[in-house]
This record gives structure tokens, sequence and C-alpha cells, in this order.
């Protein structure tokens, strides 16, 4: 009896650090508001909402966690969700974890995941939005190349002083193939100081291989003081194979600046301009968008914002009398 306790004992004293090593944390963040809009249908009609994905801070729960497994490797994982803020329903396809599903491993050469991920692309862009993907429902950059890939393999490096790689491969797992359907982009981003600045090119084929997208986005910050000025372009040319095929081509340019006015407090201001050109059309989207943010806590934000964009051309919804639509939001986003 007493060499089974002592077996027992030892064997919980061998264990205890493994979990000790592990970790899980639960997440998320809920974003409550109104906003208020006129001309939605470019024929004068207004309308007043409530149930989005989250005005200012799109929201999520999730749940991540770690285990070391020594000699500097980890193992991860990530599972995160999204929902609307009216109804509960989900807001993003792909399931209940819609916005990421990763599992992989990390070291001193960097990170590799694989699953549902975000593109290089996406995350290369967000370090010079002025915005820095708030309200995506509204700023055109966030999708720009799709945000998000399934069957995934990530790439990205350790920051070596201030350089950090990023790369990812989706697969289109279309039999006889491997081109149809398969996401490829590759990326370089850089901080170190006040500056920032980032370089990220795609290419995207269709599930049949008879077209692609290839794009590719630069842009950088500086930050002095209380100031942060951003830029950004962003290209996507879109190429039907057969003779004849169809060719589309988007740039969307933007600049912006956001003033931390205390330690509670900020002002954000950005301009966008999205041009989309064919053969045959052509159109233009220019949209400003003005925010405050003040921090009622480290983890509860009220937020307000005033937003108007103008389309022309082919940008323009059919029978539209009016180019111009403004919207006024209002809310409180909740981290947990």
């Amino acid at each position: 009896m007493q060499k089974k306790l002592l077996a027992l004992a030892v064997a919980s004293m061998m264990s205890a650090p493994v979990f000790a090593q592990s970790q899980v944390t639960l997440y998320g963040t809920f974003d409550g508001g109104l906003r208020n809009q006129s001309n939605v249908d470019g024929l004068g009609g207004g309308l007043l909402s409530m149930d989005s994905a989250g005005t200012y801070n799109s929201n999520r729960w999730g749940v991540k966690g770690s285990e070391d497994l020594g000699n500097g490797m980890k193992a991860n994982f990530n599972l995160e969700g999204g929902f609307m803020t009216g109804t509960g329903v989900g807001s993003i396809s792909g399931g209940l974890f819609g916005r990421k599903q990763i599992v992989g491993l990390s070291g001193n050469w960097g990170a590799l995941d694989l699953g549902r991920n975000y593109t290089t692309i996406f995350y290369t862009t967000g370090a010079y939005d002025p915005f820095h993907y708030k309200y995506t429902g509204i700023i055109p950059i966030a999708g720009l190349d799709g945000a998000r890939r399934n069957n995934t393999i990530t790439y990205t490096s350790k920051s070596m002083n201030g350089l950090t790689l990023r790369a990812n491969m989706g697969l289109g797992e279309v039999v006889d193939n491997n081109a149809a359907g398969r996401n490829s982009e590759l990326g370089v981003s850089y901080a170190n100081g006040p500056f920032s600045m980032g370089i990220a090119y795609g290419v995207d084929r269709n599930a049949t291989d008879t077209a692609d997208s290839k794009q590719w986005t630069i842009g950088g910050a500086y930050k002095t003081g209380p100031w942060e000025f951003m830029v950004g372009y962003d290209r996507d040319d879109n190429t039907t194979f057969a003779a004849g095929g169809a060719e589309n081509e988007r740039k969307v340019t933007w600049l912006g600046g956001r003033y931390k006015m205390s330690g509670n407090n900020a002002v954000s201001l950005a301009y966008y301009n999205d041009k989309n050109e064919t053969s045959t059309t052509s159109g233009t989207g220019k949209l400003w968008i003005l925010g405050f943010v003040h921090n009622l806590s480290k983890r509860t934000e009220f937020y307000a914002d005033i937003d108007n964009r103008k389309v022309d051309g082919s940008m323009r919804a059919a029978g539209s009398t009016d180019n111009s639509n403004t919207g006024i939001s209002i809310g409180i986003n909740h981290a947990f």
C-alpha cells in the first residue's frame, strides 16, 4: 500500500510541471451600438440599425492556448468565431470558428500554423491602416484579398531587429490540379522606433484554374509624440485566361492619422480612394471618416464616428439617383 501511495505521489510531482507549462485562455470582444445611414439604396432611403458584426470592432469569441515543449518550442492553437450584435447568429461563413482555427508550432525559428487563417496581405496591411482594422464594415481595406483562407499553411518569422517575414499558402484541394484554388502570399514588415512599413504580394487561382488575381500592397506609418500618420496603396489585377477573357483592376489608396488627445481620448481621420476598372467600365468610391474613442477602462471603449462616401460610374447602385451616403455611429466596445 505504501509503495502504491509513493508511486502516485512521484507521478503527481512529475506531471505537475507539465500542467504548469500549459495554458488556455478564453477571450473576446462585444461591440454594441447604433448606426444611422442616409441614402443607403441610392434613392434617398435611410436606415437606423443595430445588428452588425460590430461597427467599431468586429465581434468575436475564442479560445487559445499553448504548451511548452521544451528547448524554446511550443505547441499552439487558436479557435475564434464571430457573431452578430442584435441576433447572436454567426457573422462569418466557415462554421463555429469561422474567424480563425489554427494549430501549430513555434520556436526561435518563428511559427508554423495550419488551418483557417488570416492572409499575409491582411497582416501586412493592418499596420498602416489609419484605423487599424476598426470600422471594417465601412472602410474598404480589411477584405482586400478576402482576409482569410481555408486549408492554409502559414509561416511567421521572429522579429529580426524589427524585420518580420510572412508567407502563406492556401491549398485549393482540387483533384489532379494543385494550382487550382490555391492562394500564395509573401510579405515583409519592418517596425523599429517611430517608423514602420510593409510590402506584400499574392496570387489567387480560382477553383477551375481559369482565372487568377495578382495583388500587392505597400505602405508605412510614422509616430511622433501623440501623433501617428499612415499611408498605403493596394492593387489587385484579376484576369481570365481564356481568349478574350475579362480583366478587372482595383486600386485602393489611403492616408490618415491619429491624435491621442489624452490618456483616455483619441481621434482619427482618414481618406480612402477605391477605384475599379474593366475594359468597358470604371467607377470610384471616395470615403472620408472621422472617429473618436474614449476609454472608459482598460477593456471598455466608447466610440463615435461620422463618415461620408461618394461613388460614381460603375460603383453606383443600379437606378441610383444620388451618389452620396453619410453615416453616423455610436456605441460601446467591451473586451473580455
